[in-house]
């Protein structure tokens, strides 16, 4: 395993990937909107200028946040409160997705992007728990 997760170092190292994972997922949108479009399922007809405009917002949010992960892992900082903040994005993207489904507008691209927000809600979860466990032991 990576990470140790009962240790301060561990919590780090693992928030330090995340942060990495993040700012690379945020990349695709931010840079290449269309076809993030195109790759989540949304149809092309659908990817007017303001759509388009959504897209990048969602992947410059997710650079930064990548970002700041990495800094507080980095150099020391408080964890939690990023790794919560991080965890409410990915349960919003969830709930976002889960909507749109509900509405009777997903597809299998859809929902292959949900999922993967759902498992990233729940990853944020339990290492914003670590944080805080090894935060409080110290």
């Amino acid at each position: 395993m990576c990470c140790d997760l009962t240790t301060e170092r561990g919590v780090r190292r693992a928030t330090k990937a995340l942060g990495v994972a993040t700012f690379l997922f945020g990349l695709a949108p931010a840079v290449a909107p269309g076809y993030f479009a195109r790759l989540v399922g949304i149809a092309s007809a659908e990817t007017g200028p303001a759509t388009l405009s959504v897209i990048r917002s969602v992947g410059i949010r997710d650079a930064v946040m990548g970002i700041g992960l990495l800094s507080a892992a980095m150099h020391g900082g408080r964890l939690g409160p990023w790794l919560m903040a991080r965890t409410l994005m990915d349960a919003g993207d969830t709930l976002s997705v889960s909507l749109a489904f509900a509405h009777g507008d997903g597809n299998r691209r859809l929902a292959a992007l949900g999922a993967l927000a759902f498992a990233a809600t729940v990853v944020d979860h339990a290492l914003w728990h670590a944080a805080r466990r090894v935060t409080l032991r110290s």
